[in-house]
């Protein structure tokens, strides 16, 4: 009796260890797709702030409204200017800037900032139109630029009022989208 009911507690251990074995190659086999399906995979990061539209932003590429949004912000900060705030809007552009077009723009900005500075000048832009070119990331402005010079006691006076388009180019790198050239035209 003793052999016998060995024997079939063997039997079930033995069995027991077949079940858990075939579960255990079965989640290995699935443990080793997952990890090949891990390196083929895109990531894309949704934000969905409190006050404006959602948007996304994977390794490479950006949504829409995420480009017209960086390019209102940007636009902002390189269009209305003025002596006392130069600098720090500056700063706040260059944050923004993708790291190879980096001295390029900084020159340029600097550039801008000594003109500003010297001739006691601010800068105001009045959009008329705006768009987004995805196929090139580009967000576009069109509008009256003013130019109001006046030093210190006197009011300042409009000198100049010009029809200018601006086009900022943008790059996406590391799930971050990024300033790369500041284009502007006289209309």
């Amino acid at each position: 009796m003793d052999v016998t009911h060995w024997s079939a507690n063997i039997k079930k251990l033995v069995m027991q260890r077949n079940i858990f074995l075939l579960f255990s190659a079965l989640l290995s086999c699935a443990v080793i797709l997952l990890t090949i399906l891990l390196f083929f995979k895109n990531e894309r990061v949704v934000v969905v702030p409190t006050n404006a539209p959602s948007f996304w932003v994977e390794n490479n590429k950006a949504s829409e409204t995420y480009l017209e949004s960086m390019g209102v912000f940007l636009s902002d900060l390189l269009l209305n200017r003025s002596p006392a705030d130069a600098e720090w809007k500056n700063k706040a552009i260059l944050e923004h800037v993708h790291p190879a077009y980096f001295h390029e723009i900084r020159k340029q900005l600097n550039q801008d900032k000594k003109n500003i500075i010297n001739q006691a000048q601010s800068f105001v832009f009045q959009t008329e139109k705006a768009s987004v070119d995805m196929s090139i990331r580009s967000f576009v402005l069109e509008g009256e630029a003013l130019v109001f010079v006046g030093k210190q006691g006197t009011k300042p006076v409009c000198s100049q009022m010009v029809k200018r388009r601006y086009t900022l180019g943008f790059q996406c790198q590391s799930h971050k989208l990024l300033l790369v050239s500041m284009k502007r035209e006289d209309l």
